[in-house]
Protein backbone atom coordinates (compact mmCIF):
# COMPACT_ATOMS: atom_id res chain seq x y z
CA UNK A 1 0.00 0.00 0.00
CA UNK A 2 1.31 3.40 -0.93
CA UNK A 3 1.76 5.65 2.08
CA UNK A 4 0.78 8.71 0.08
CA UNK A 5 -2.62 7.39 -0.97
CA UNK A 6 -5.73 7.24 1.12
CA UNK A 7 -6.99 3.68 1.65
CA UNK A 8 -10.15 4.57 -0.28
CA UNK A 9 -7.98 5.34 -3.32
CA UNK A 10 -6.55 1.85 -3.68
CA UNK A 11 -7.48 -0.93 -6.07
CA UNK A 12 -8.04 -3.24 -3.08
CA UNK A 13 -10.55 -0.92 -1.45
CA UNK A 14 -12.47 -0.33 -4.69
CA UNK A 15 -12.47 -4.07 -5.39
CA UNK A 16 -13.85 -4.80 -1.92
CA UNK A 17 -16.56 -2.16 -2.32
CA UNK A 18 -17.59 -3.52 -5.72
CA UNK A 19 -17.56 -7.13 -4.53
CA UNK A 20 -19.72 -6.34 -1.52
CA UNK A 21 -22.23 -4.34 -3.55
CA UNK A 22 -22.47 -6.98 -6.29
CA UNK A 23 -23.25 -9.57 -3.64
CA UNK A 24 -26.49 -7.71 -2.95
CA UNK A 25 -27.17 -6.25 -6.42
CA UNK A 26 -26.26 -8.88 -9.00
CA UNK A 27 -26.46 -8.11 -12.68
CA UNK A 28 -25.31 -4.49 -12.63
CA UNK A 29 -23.24 -3.39 -15.58
CA UNK A 30 -19.91 -1.62 -15.13
CA UNK A 31 -21.29 1.89 -15.58
CA UNK A 32 -24.03 1.34 -12.98
CA UNK A 33 -21.51 -0.04 -10.52
CA UNK A 34 -19.16 2.89 -11.18
CA UNK A 35 -21.93 5.43 -10.58
CA UNK A 36 -22.78 3.71 -7.31
CA UNK A 37 -19.12 3.74 -6.21
CA UNK A 38 -18.77 7.46 -7.02
CA UNK A 39 -21.86 8.12 -4.91
CA UNK A 40 -20.41 6.18 -1.99
CA UNK A 41 -17.19 8.20 -1.94
CA UNK A 42 -18.83 11.61 -1.90
CA UNK A 43 -16.47 14.40 -2.77
CA UNK A 44 -13.72 12.09 -4.03
CA UNK A 45 -12.95 11.35 -7.63
CA UNK A 46 -12.54 7.78 -8.81
CA UNK A 47 -10.51 7.38 -11.95
CA UNK A 48 -12.55 5.13 -14.27
CA UNK A 49 -9.49 3.20 -15.46
CA UNK A 50 -8.44 2.66 -11.85
CA UNK A 51 -11.94 1.36 -11.10
CA UNK A 52 -11.66 -1.03 -14.05
CA UNK A 53 -8.38 -2.32 -12.60
CA UNK A 54 -10.26 -3.17 -9.41
CA UNK A 55 -12.83 -5.14 -11.42
CA UNK A 56 -10.05 -6.84 -13.40
CA UNK A 57 -8.47 -7.83 -10.09
CA UNK A 58 -11.73 -9.48 -8.96
CA UNK A 59 -12.16 -11.18 -12.32
CA UNK A 60 -8.62 -12.58 -12.27
CA UNK A 61 -9.22 -13.94 -8.77
CA UNK A 62 -12.42 -15.55 -10.11
CA UNK A 63 -14.54 -13.58 -7.63
CA UNK A 64 -16.82 -12.04 -10.26
CA UNK A 65 -18.21 -13.22 -13.58
CA UNK A 66 -19.70 -11.40 -16.54
CA UNK A 67 -22.75 -12.61 -18.44
CA UNK A 68 -23.32 -12.23 -22.18
CA UNK A 69 -25.18 -8.92 -21.64
CA UNK A 70 -22.37 -7.39 -19.56
CA UNK A 71 -23.96 -7.94 -16.15
CA UNK A 72 -21.56 -8.53 -13.26
CA UNK A 73 -22.12 -11.25 -10.69
CA UNK A 74 -20.31 -12.54 -7.64
CA UNK A 75 -18.90 -15.91 -8.65
CA UNK A 76 -20.49 -18.60 -6.54
CA UNK A 77 -18.94 -22.02 -6.15
CA UNK A 78 -21.43 -24.82 -5.85
CA UNK A 79 -20.03 -27.59 -3.75
CA UNK A 80 -20.78 -31.15 -4.67
CA UNK A 81 -22.71 -32.85 -1.86
CA UNK A 82 -21.00 -36.18 -2.52
CA UNK A 83 -17.86 -35.16 -0.62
Amino acid sequence: MDRNNEPTSTVYYLAAMAYDHLGDHAGLDVSELYEWAVGQLEGKKINYEFFLMALDFLFLLERITVDEKGGLYVHKVIKDSQY
